[in-house]
């Protein structure tokens, strides 16, 4: 036999150090109920880290996207916010468009993060959702002090029953294709 999986996505878990990645308490002006749940996030205003948490951010990315060979030109953090979490809050499927990677740090919560398998509704439609081979969704289970990082364009949902506060952010970056691959030069 000589099983292979085809189509997989890369992503990255790994602890953050938060001591370096303290961040201060935002105003509470600061925040303001957003997307379907009112969850109290910075969205809006945009979140501001302090060098230190910008140091560990980038030594994070750094070491795990760069040696998978993922980590493209110009690369850069950009969009951060923080989200205040009650249990009742959670967030519906969305993406973080126009960016090439994205992170959330799981602060002081645990994750509640699902990340939607994009051929989940193929699958559920050919076999359903009785193989484990075919999972339709991942959830990580990641303690505070965490920090998961995901292609983009991977549809994610928080659900609900944390109390606490994550950062999310976007990474941007330019892709171009191999000198050998490119046939147009």
């Amino acid at each position: 036999m000589n099983r292979k999986y085809i189509f997989g996505i890369p992503i990255f878990e790994d602890a953050i150090d938060l001591d370096q990645f303290h961040i201060p308490e935002e105003d509470p002006e600061d925040l303001e109920p957003t997307w379907d749940a009112g969850v109290p996030s910075t969205f809006s205003t945009r979140l501001e880290l302090p060098d230190r948490a910008w140091k560990e951010l980038e030594r994070v990315i750094q070491e795990n996207l760069g040696p998978a060979g993922l980590l493209g030109d110009n690369a850069k953090v950009g969009h951060v916010w923080r989200n205040r979490y009650q249990p009742h809050h959670f967030q519906d499927v969305h993406l973080h468009p126009n960016s090439q990677w994205s992170f959330i740090v799981y602060e002081s919560v645990s994750s509640k993060t699902s990340f939607i398998n994009p051929s989940m509704g193929l699958i559920q439609n050919q076999i359903g959702g009785i193989l484990g081979e075919f999972p339709l969704d991942y959830k990580p289970n990641l303690p505070p002090g965490h920090i998961i990082i995901f292609p983009s364009f991977l549809m994610h949902q928080v659900m609900s029953g944390n109390e606490g506060t994550t950062v999310s952010g976007n990474i941007y970056m330019e892709y171009r294709p191999n000198q050998e691959d490119n046939f147009f030069e």
